[in-house]
C-alpha cells in the first residue's frame, strides 16, 4: 500500500501550476484556527511524520489551514496532498508527501475522531 501511494504521489507531481481563485470562506475560517497539534502522546514516529507535516503544509499557507480542515478520511487526504505536489512541483518531494500524509491520517483517527466517524458511516452508507 505504501508503495502505491509513493506511485501516485510522484504521478501528481507533473501536473498543472494552481489557480489564482480567491479563498473560499471556509479555508479563511480554518487559517485562523490553532496552528499545531499537540502529538505528546503520539507514538514517535508519528511525532516526526508531523515534523514533516508542519514545514510542509506551513511553507505556502499557514499551517492552521491544514490543522483544522475538515479532510479525515484516507481519500480526503491523497488528495489535498497530490494537490498541494501540483501546487509545490519539486518543493515537495515523494517521500516526505508520504511522512505528511501519515501523519494526517493518523491524526485524524485520533484528534477529529468524531468527525472522521461520521465520514466513515456516510461513505459506507453510499
Amino acid at each position: 500500500w505504501v508503495a502505491a501511494m509513493s506511485t501516485r504521489l510522484v504521478v501528481a507531481q507533473s501536473a498543472q501550476a494552481p489557480d489564482d481563485r480567491p479563498l473560499d470562506p471556509q479555508v479563511l475560517a480554518w487559517d485562523k484556527g490553532p496552528d499545531k497539534v499537540d502529538v505528546s502522546k503520539y507514538p514517535g514516529e508519528v511525532k516526526n511524520n508531523y515534523k514533516v507535516f508542519s514545514s510542509l503544509c506551513g511553507s505556502c499557507h499557514t499551517l492552521a489551514r491544514a490543522v483544522n480542515c475538515d479532510f479525515v478520511l484516507e481519500d480526503d487526504w491523497e488528495r489535498y496532498i497530490k494537490r498541494m505536489m501540483r501546487r509545490g512541483r519539486s518543493l515537495i518531494k515523494p517521500e516526505d508527501a508520504e511522512k505528511a500524509f501519515e501523519f494526517a491520517v493518523y491524526d485524524s483517527k485520533i484528534r477529529k475522531k468524531d468527525l472522521y466517524d461520521r465520514k466513515v458511516k456516510a461513505a459506507a452508507g453510499r
